[in-house]
């Protein structure tokens, strides 16, 4: 009988416990909830994180995803959001906002070629956004300051001529227009997008 007692009491124990971890997940993620409306980010991260590693095997909660994310974006955890963001969009929860700050989390980070893909794959994706101007800027900003970059380096280049080698000038000439026309390949890219980009008209 002891037996018996001590396996039904370690049943109920571990049903117990089970149930305790569901509410412990909703409670957290409630709490996550409070804290990112005051404002207090990672703490409200902090509580997200603990809220999704107690989960279990129930349907993620999108919307706390995306609000993970936004928490580890305001503490400038650019690692955390990029993983949030992504995970946010793949459960089809705000994707298009989703895919803006996966891309300026790569910003961020300096993986500006990253950055690129997920903006010009993002642009296409979302034509009809209210976030699309904001992709838009983020990538012609991009391409402006490489056009600006191989514009300077040109310049520098056509500077070093002096009367001393004035014998080499039309191969320092030939090197400038080369870097040059790089310089005009990112405006032209810069224009492709928004065509009435005065920076990139004037490159």
């Amino acid at each position: 009988m002891k037996y018996l007692a001590t396996l039904s009491f370690l049943f109920m124990f571990f049903v117990g416990m089970a149930v305790a971890q569901d509410k412990s997940a909703a409670e957290l993620k409630n709490e996550g909830n409070e804290a990112l409306r005051a404002k207090n980010y990672k703490q409200a991260l902090e509580l997200f994180e603990k809220s999704i590693a107690s989960w279990g095997e129930e349907e993620m909660d999108a919307a706390m995803i995306y609000n993970a994310a936004t928490s580890a974006r305001k503490i400038k955890n650019d690692e955390k959001a990029l993983k949030y963001f992504e995970e946010s969009k793949k459960l089809g929860y705000k994707a298009d906002v989703s895919t803006y700050y996966i891309a300026n989390s790569y910003k961020k980070m300096g993986k500006n070629e990253e950055m690129e893909k997920v903006l010009i794959a993002g642009i296409e994706e979302y034509s009809t956004s209210k976030y699309l101007g904001h992709m838009k800027k983020m990538l012609v900003t991009y391409y402006v300051k490489l056009s600006n970059e191989q514009y300077s380096e040109g310049q520098t280049i056509l500077n070093t001529r002096t009367d001393a080698n004035r014998d080499q000038w039309d191969a320092i000439k030939a090197k400038a227009e080369k870097v040059f026309e790089k310089a005009t390949d990112f405006a032209n890219k810069a224009l492709e997008v928004d065509a009435k980009n005065a920076n990139a008209k004037a490159i």
